[in-house]
């Protein structure tokens, strides 16, 4: 199921990486399935101290614009966009992603 909605995530205009990781900044999930540049990216979200989270957070940079979700179970739901996307749009894509991943916590 999570797999299904990063497909989603990713088929968006403008999206081009996304992975899922747990609480401890694993990749459980990620699309495309072997892009070592989304574990890199990942990875170096992970370093983010959860205690100054507000939820979502956006990095603008030269050659991409990452926003990461917080998610329920500590989980972080992080997304690579060209620079040039409808931030809107994918934002609002997120929200809809966001509620049926953190349906699926028990």
């Amino acid at each position: 199921m999570e797999q299904r909605l990063l497909s989603e995530l990713v088929s968006q205009r403008g999206v081009t990486g996304v992975a899922l990781l747990d609480g401890d900044g694993f990749v459980l999930f990620s699309e495309p399935l072997h892009d070592d540049s989304v574990h890199s990216l990942a990875k170096a979200v992970a370093l983010l101290d959860p205690k100054f989270s507000t939820g979502r957070v956006t990095l603008n940079g030269e050659n991409a614009t990452i926003i990461v979700q917080e998610l329920l179970g500590g989980k972080v739901l992080v997304l690579r966009c060209e620079v040039s996307s409808n931030l809107g749009r994918i934002r609002q894509k997120i929200d809809t992603v966001t509620t049926q991943l953190n349906a699926l916590q028990p």
